[in-house]
C-alpha cells in the first residue's frame, strides 16, 4: 500500500471461529493485537522511515453491511449509502465519511468508535455474534517533493459475518432474518470467487450483493488480496470446517501501482520514445534494403544479416536516463523491453499504399478539425442556451412571483364578490319585503281612493238631487217657460175679451214656438221621470235584499234561542248562569250589529223615500202646472187660429191665402193631438209612479213593524233574565269579549306580520346557508392546498434536516478530537502542520 497498490485482507469462516479477534483483537496488548492494528502501526512505521522528500496524507473510512443496507460507522445517521462506480475512482460508497488521522492513536479512536456502533446478537454458538460485514479503509496519498510524482493506495480489512447453520445456532425472529440475508451475501461471494477461479464464466456477479459489489476491485480488478480462513477444530464444527476450507481458492489478481508521472518523468519517457523511433526508423531502412536484394535475386551473407544491435550500432547510441531518475521509468523500460516488436522481418509499404494512407491520415485529420470546429460552435451554442435558459429561468420567476401576486388578488376579488352576491341576496330578500309591504299600502290606498269616488258620486248625487229639488220647489217660482206659456195665455184671453181681435202671424209663430219648447220640456222631465223610475227599482232590489237578510237573521235569533234552551236543558249540572251570560253576550252582540246595520239601512230608505216623494210631488205639481197651461192654450188658440182663417178667406181672394190657411189647421190639429197623447202618457206614468211608492211606503212600514216586534222580543228576553247578578256578568262577558276581540285581532295582525317576516327570514336562511356551502366548499379546498403545502414544507424539512444531519456529522464527528482537515506527514518523521486540503 504504501508503493502505490491497492490490497485487501479477508477473514472468513463460521461464526465463533475467531474472525473479529483476528482482524481486531485487543488493541491495548500488545501480544493480542489483531491484524488491523499491527497493518496501522506497520503502516506508520514505514512512513516514518520513508525519505523526507516524500509527503504522505492518510484517511480511513469504517462501514458495515447490515441487512444488504451499508451503514457509516464513523456517523451511524447515514443509513442505506448507495454504491457507485466512476472510471477514476472505481467502486466507491457515496456519502462515507473519511476522517484524515496522523497518528496511531487517532486510528485507535476510530476504530473504537466504529467498533461501538456495530451490531451484535447472543446465540448459542457465540455470546457477541457480528451480525454485519465491517470493512476498515486507510486510503495512504504520498507525492515526491522532488519530481511532483503522486502515488495512492487503498487498503480494505475485511471482517466477515460468520457462516450459520440455523439448528445450531437456535438464531429466531430478527437475528434469523440477518442470518438469511448473511448466508446471502457469503453464498454471493462463493459463486463470485468460483466464477473467477473457473475460468469459464463470461459472467462475474458482482451485483447480486452489496458486500460483492463493494469488494469487486480487491477480487477480480487491481488488488493484492489475501484471504485468510478460520476454521474450528472441533468435530462438531466437522462440516463447517470442510466448506470454510472449499471456499478458499486461489484467486489471480493483476495489481498495479497507482501512480501519476511527473512531468520530468514525463519528458524523460518522450525523448526516451523519440530515440526508440529513430532507431526503429534506422532498422526498418536497413531491412528495405535487404530485402531489396533478395527480390532482385541476389544473395546477402549470413554474416551481413541486418539485426537490431547492427542497425543502431553504427548510430549514436540513444540517451538512457541518469541514475537519479525515478526507479518507476526503470520498470517502464523493462515493461517496454518485455512487450517489443519482435525481431521479425516487416513488408515495407508501396508508394501507392503509402500515398494512400497518407491521403487517408488527411481525411482523418480534416474531419478531426471539422468535428473540433463543430464541437466549438456546439459548445458556444451551449453556453447561448445556457444563458438563454438562465433568462428563461429569471423570467420563469418573475412570471411565478407575478402568478402568485394575482392568484392571491383573484382570491381576494372572489371573495369580495361572493360577499358582495351575498349582500345582493340580502339586499333582493329586503327589497321583497319592501315591495309587499308598498303593495300593501298601494292596496290600501287603491281601497281609499275607491271609497272617495264612491264618496264623491253621493256628492255630486246629492248636488244633483239639491238641484232637481232645487228646480222642482213647489213653493218657488215659476220657471220661465211657464211664465211665458201664462203670459200668452193671459194675452189671448186679453185679446178674445177685446172683442176677436186677432192674432197676427208673428204671434202664431211665437205660439208655436213657445209649445214647441213646452214640448220639450215635458220630454225632458219625462226622461227624469224614467230615471226616477230605474232608481226606484234599484231601491225596491235593495229593500228585498234587507228583507232577506233580516229574515235570515231573526232565524239565527231563533235558532240560537233554540240552541241555548237546549244546553240549558241538557247541562243541568254546568253554571247556566254562565252559558246564558255568553250566550246572552254573544246574541247581544249579533243583534246590536245587526240591529244597528238594518236601522242605518231603514234610515237610509227612509230618506230616499222621502226624496223620492218630494221629487214626484215637485213633477207632479209641475205636470199639472203644465196641463193646465197646455189646456188653456189649446182652448185659446185652436179658436182664434179658425176665426183668423175665415177672415184671411174672407180678405183674400188669392189661392194661395186659402192653402196656407188650410195647412196651418192641419198643424195646429195635429199639434192638439200630440199634446193631448203626451198628457195621457204622463197621466199613466204618474198613476204608476204614485202606485209603486205606495208599495215602497207599505213594505217600510211593515219592516218598521218587524223591527219593532223584534226589539220586544229582545226587551222580553231581557226582562226574562233581568237579574242584577246576571246584568254584571253580561256587562263583564261583553267587556272581556270586547278585549277577546282586541286581542284577536292584535293576534290576526301580529300573525299576518310573523308570517312575513318568517318567509323573509326563511329566504335570508336559505341564502346564507348557500354562503356557508360556498365558504366551507372554499375552506376545503384551502384546506387541501394547506395540506399539499405543508406535505412539500414537511419534504422540504426532512431534506433540510438531513442536510444539517449530515453537515453536523461531516463538519465535526462528535467526541474525535480530529477532524477532516488534512494532516500531512512526511518522512524521517516530521509531520506538516500546513493543511494541503480537505476531502
Amino acid at each position: 500500500v504504501i508503493s502505490g497498490y491497492n490490497g485487501t485482507v479477508f477473514a472468513y469462516g463460521q461464526t465463533g471461529s475467531g474472525k473479529t479477534h483476528t482482524m481486531m483483537g485487543n488493541m491495548d496488548d500488545d501480544e493480542f493485537k489483531g491484524l488491523i492494528p499491527r497493518i496501522v502501526e506497520q503502516i506508520f512505521h514505514s512512513i516514518i522511515v520513508s525519505p523526507p522528500t516524500i509527503e504522505y496524507t492518510v484517511k480511513v473510512s469504517y462501514m458495515e453491511i447490515y441487512m444488504e443496507r451499508i451503514r457509516d460507522l464513523l456517523n451511524p445517521q447515514n443509513d442505506n449509502l448507495p454504491v457507485h462506480e466512476e472510471k477514476n475512482r472505481g467502486v466507491y460508497v457515496k456519502g462515507l465519511l473519511e476522517v484524515y488521522v496522523s497518528s496511531v492513536q487517532e486510528v485507535y479512536e476510530v476504530m473504537k468508535r466504529g467498533g461501538s456502533a456495530r451490531i451484535f446478537a447472543y446465540k448459542n454458538m457465540n455470546a457477541e455474534s457480528s451480525r454485519s460485514h465491517s470493512i476498515f479503509v486507510i486510503t495512504i496519498n504520498q507525492k515526491n517533493l522532488s519530481d511532483g510524482s503522486v502515488k495512492s493506495g487503498k487498503l480494505s480489512l475485511v471482517d466477515l459475518a460468520g457462516s450459520e447453520k440455523v439448528g445450531k445456532t437456535g438464531a429466531s425472529g430478527q437475528t434469523l432474518e440477518e442470518a438469511k440475508k448473511i448466508n446471502k451475501s457469503l453464498s454471493a461471494l462463493g459463486m463470485v470467487i468460483n466464477a473467477l477461479t473457473d475460468g469459464k464464466s463470461a459472467h462475474i456477479p458482482y451485483r447480486d450483493s452489496k458486500l460483492t459489489r463493494i469488494l469487486q476491485e480487491s477480487l477480480g480488478g487491481n488488488s493484492r488480496t489475501t484471504l485468510m480462513i478460520n476454521s474450528s477444530p472441533s468435530s462438531f464444527n466437522e462440516s463447517e470446517t470442510l466448506s470454510t476450507l472449499r471456499f478458499a481458492k486461489t484467486i489471480k489478481n493483476k495489481a498495479k501501482v497507482n501512480a501519476e508521472l511527473s512531468p520530468a518523468e514525463l519528458k524523460a519517457l518522450l525523448k526516451k520514445a523519440k530515440s526508440e523511433a529513430v532507431s526503429f526508423q534506422q532498422y526498418i531502412s536497413a531491412l528495405e534494403g535487404e530485402v531489396g536484394v533478395w527480390r532482385s535475386g541476389g544473395t546477402v551473407p549470413k554474416e551481413k544479416w541486418v539485426s537490431m544491435e547492427k542497425s543502431t550500432g553504427s548510430a549514436a547510441a540513444p540517451t538512457t536516463p541518469t541514475s537519479a531518475t525515478n526507479p518507476q521509468i526503470e520498470g517502464v523500460k523493462k515493461e517496454e523491453s518485455n512487450e517489443s516488436r519482435p525481431g521479425t522481418p516487416a513488408p515495407i509499404l508501396e508508394k501507392d499504399e503509402r500515398e494512400e494512407f497518407l491521403k487517408r491520415e488527411n481525411d482523418l485529420t480534416d474531419q478531426i478539425a471539422e468535428k473540433e470546429s463543430e464541437l466549438a460552435a456546439k459548445e458556444k451554442l451551449l453556453e447561448e442556451i445556457k444563458e438563454e435558459l438562465a433568462s428563461y429561468k429569471e423570467q420563469e420567476e418573475s412570471t411565478s412571483k407575478e402568478n402568485k401576486q394575482m392568484t392571491s388578488e383573484l382570491n381576494e376579488l372572489k371573495l369580495q364578490l361572493e360577499k358582495v352576491t351575498y349582500e345582493n341576496k340580502e339586499s333582493a330578500i329586503t327589497m321583497d319585503s319592501l315591495r309587499e309591504q308598498n303593495t300593501d299600502l298601494s292596496n290600501e290606498i287603491e281601497q281609499l281612493k275607491l271609497a272617495q269616488k264612491e264618496g264623491d258620486k253621493e256628492q255630486k248625487k246629492n248636488e244633483r238631487m239639491a238641484q232637481m229639488l232645487a228646480e222642482l220647489d213647489p213653493s218657488g217660482v215659476i220657471t220661465a217657460k211657464e211664465k211665458q206659456i201664462r203670459e200668452t195665455l193671459l194675452k189671448l184671453e186679453s185679446i178674445d175679451g177685446d172683442g176677436g181681435a186677432s192674432l197676427t202671424i208673428e204671434e202664431l209663430a211665437t205660439v208655436r214656438r213657445e209649445l214647441a219648447e213646452s214640448r220639450n220640456l215635458v220630454s225632458t222631465h219625462e226622461q227624469t221621470i224614467n230615471e226616477l223610475h230605474y232608481e226606484n227599482e234599484r231601491l225596491t232590489r235593495q229593500r228585498d235584499e234587507f228583507e232577506i237578510r233580516l229574515s235570515t237573521l231573526e232565524t239565527e235569533y231563533e235558532e240560537l234561542l233554540d240552541k241555548t234552551i237546549a244546553e240549558e236543558e241538557a247541562n243541568s249540572n254546568i253554571d247556566i248562569n254562565e252559558t246564558l251570560a255568553e250566550l246572552k253576550g254573544k246574541l247581544e252582540a249579533q243583534f246590536t250589529a245587526k240591529k244597528e246595520v238594518q236601522q242605518k239601512e231603514i234610515e237610509e230608505l227612509k230618506q230616499e223615500l222621502e226624496k223620492k216623494n218630494e221629487e214626484l210631488h215637485k213633477l207632479n205639481s209641475a205636470l199639472t202646472d203644465l196641463k193646465r197651461a197646455n189646456e188653456e192654450l189649446q182652448v185659446i188658440v185652436f179658436p182664434k187660429a179658425e176665426m183668423n182663417a175665415l177672415n184671411d178667406r174672407e180678405k183674400e181672394v188669392r189661392p194661395d191665402n186659402q192653402k196656407t190657411a188650410a195647412d196651418k189647421e192641419k198643424d195646429m190639429e195635429r199639434i192638439r193631438k200630440t199634446m193631448a197623447q203626451q198628457l195621457a202618457d204622463f197621466d199613466v206614468m204618474k198613476k204608476a209612479l204614485m202606485r209603486d211608492l205606495q208599495n215602497r211606503c207599505e213594505k217600510v212600514v211593515e219592516l218598521e213593524i218587524s223591527l219593532d216586534e223584534t226589539r220586544e222580543q229582545y226587551n222580553n228576553v231581557l226582562r226574562s233574565n233581568n237579574n242584577k247578578a246576571q246584568q254584571k256578568k253580561m256587562a263583564f262577558l261583553e267587556r272581556n269579549l270586547e278585549q277577546l276581540t282586541n286581542v284577536q285581532k292584535q293576534l290576526v295582525e301580529q300573525n299576518s306580520s310573523l308570517k312575513k317576516e318568517v318567509a323573509i327570514a326563511e329566504r335570508k336562511l336559505l341564502a346564507r346557508n348557500e354562503r356557508i356551502q360556498a365558504l366551507e366548499a372554499l375552506l376545503q379546498d384551502a384546506q387541501e392546498k394547506l395540506t399539499t403545502q405543508n406535505q412539500k414544507f414537511e419534504a422540504q424539512l426532512q431534506a433540510v434536516r438531513e442536510r444539517l444531519e449530515q453537515a453536523r456529522s461531516t463538519s465535526s464527528l462528535a467526541g474525535l478530537p480530529f477532524g477532516r482537515i488534512a494532516k500531512p506527514l512526511r518522512g524521517g518523521g516530521l509531520p506538516v502542520f500546513e493543511a494541503n486540503g480537505c476531502d
